[in-house]
């Protein structure tokens, strides 16, 4: 609960613009604890919003520009545009607050008698679209909801993978060491050899496994395409008039078809984001396998096992939920500072790629991920050296320091 509490303290500012029917309800949007709404109290053009975009992101810290059409009252669309994939939170605070102010509308444009099916009729359903715009300029459809299951869905199996084969990888080294067979192992190369050897073997494994997964996506992906006729939607907004015009200029794409769908799910930069899956997979994987072998070579049986491995599930199942409550608010405090905390960020920075995390935090986290892996890894040989060859003692944390000294 208390994860769950945990919001940033900066103040997004968020433009609104809308044509004159549409006006008013500009005025309506109220500030949260998250997003500030700015009414520019004009309706523009495609071409306007990204040129006030673009001059006031900097100075006004802008992070979004609302559209409210004129058919909004009677389509219930709007549309968000910004440079990046917006936060789920800031569709949620939009529509809340639209969809509160238009059955009010639609309930004093009735008489009182027959008040229920009055209500049932005032009932709203908002359709949202986010359109992310490029370094040139051109639209491109996104969707928040798309970026928070890529996420959570990478975040997860970055969680499942790094546990399972670190468990896997602890079993080996007890069960070697149960039957005495590193005893061999260890007269034909160093103890320091044999542990990486392990780490990697079951690493390439893991490996196999999730390029497999990818390469079935990837041809899921193209069937789909090809057996639907989908093309990205692309355009220069100079090109056309308004909002309005570039809506109709672009091929009909009923809202909620497959299309559509297929169009908000390619959005998303996938050779990205699977590409810092792998580097991010391969940094947790480094850091968490050493201290499983190191761990495992320090006990007998798999029940002497529960008091090492008890700290390391504890700290990664709070990486878990603290990907999952930084889905609302992946720039927030919390998602910023676990996506760099070396424990927590192979897990957390999942949940945060989709969102264009700048360049320099991703480098950033990677470096120090790294560093630790590499650092945890050369202390787990320390451990691994002194404790395979160790039987019949029950060894605690003390002891174990005594052996990295």
């Amino acid at each position: 609960m208390a994860l769950a509490n945990v919001k940033s303290h900066e103040t997004k500012t968020v433009a609104v613009a809308a044509d004159p029917v549409a006006q008013h309800y500009a005025d309506r949007l109220t500030a949260t604890d998250e997003y500030e709404f700015v009414n520019v109290g004009k309706a523009m053009t495609g071409t306007e919003m990204l040129e006030y975009y673009q001059a006031n992101k900097d100075s006004l810290s802008l992070y979004a520009v609302v559209y409210l059409p004129d058919s909004m009252a009677r389509t219930g669309c709007f549309t968000i545009y910004s440079d990046q994939s917006v936060a789920g939170s800031l569709e949620r605070a939009v529509e809340t607050e639209l969809v509160e102010v238009m059955e009010e509308e639609r309930i004093r444009s009735y008489g009182i008698e027959g008040l229920d099916e009055i209500m049932r009729q005032c009932s709203v359903s908002m359709n949202v679209k986010s359109v992310k715009w490029d370094e040139s300029g051109d639209e491109q459809v996104s969707s928040a909801v798309v970026g928070e299951v890529i996420g959570f869905a990478l975040s997860f199996l970055t969680y499942m993978f790094v546990l399972l084969y670190g468990a896997m990888i602890m079993n080996g080294v007890i069960e070697e060491k149960t039957n005495r067979i590193v005893e061999v192992i260890v007269s034909s190369c160093r103890p320091m050899e044999l542990m990486l050897g392990k780490i990697i073997g079951v690493a390439l494994v893991g490996f196999t496994q999730i390029i497999i997964w990818g390469a079935m996506l990837c041809v899921a992906s193209i069937v789909l395409g090809v057996s639907f006729g989908v093309t990205q939607l692309g355009g220069d907004l100079s090109s056309v008039g308004d909002v309005a015009t570039a809506a109709a200029a672009a091929p009909a794409i009923e809202p909620g078809s497959i299309q559509e769908i297929y169009q908000m799910v390619m959005s998303v930069n996938y050779a990205q984001i699977f590409g810092f899956f792998l580097v991010y997979f391969v940094g947790g994987y480094l850091l968490y396998a050493s201290l499983f072998a190191a761990f495992g070579s320090a006990v007998d049986q798999p029940s002497d096992a529960s008091q090492f491995m008890s700290p390391i599930i504890m700290v990664m199942i709070f990486a878990f939920y603290a990907g999952m409550f930084s889905i609302e608010n992946p720039d927030g405090p919390l998602a910023w500072w676990c996506s760099l905390i070396p424990f927590t960020s192979p897990i957390v920075m999942m949940i945060r790629l989709p969102y264009d995390v700048p360049v320099w935090e991703l480098i950033l986290s990677v470096a120090i991920l790294f560093g630790s892996a590499f650092g945890i890894l050369y202390l787990a040989g320390r451990i691994y050296r002194t404790g395979i060859l160790m039987y019949g003692k029950k060894v605690s944390f003390k002891e174990i320091l005594k052996w990295i000294k």
